[in-house]
């Protein structure tokens, strides 16, 4: 018997944080992507994602990620 599918959950991150990220081209907007199909994907496998923002994350043990991102609303 299979194992029901385990929902990705998606990092919410500060919009500061964000903004440090899109200074260094490691994040930004849906539209600068040029793969559809991994935008469909993404929608598809982490439900929680609002679908603006991704990020490529540096591993340690690994060459590196991109993945799908919320950016928190910024606080006055």
């Amino acid at each position: 018997m299979s194992s029901p599918a385990t929902l990705a959950t998606v990092d919410t991150i500060t919009r500061h944080k964000y903004e440090r990220l899109q200074y260094t081209g490691s994040a930004g907007v849906i539209a600068s992507l040029e793969d559809p199909r991994l935008v469909g994907r993404w929608h598809a496998d982490y439900p929680g994602w609002t679908g603006e923002h991704w990020a490529f994350e540096v591993g340690t043990m690994s060459p590196g990620r991109l993945r799908p991102i919320n950016v928190a609303v910024r606080q006055n």
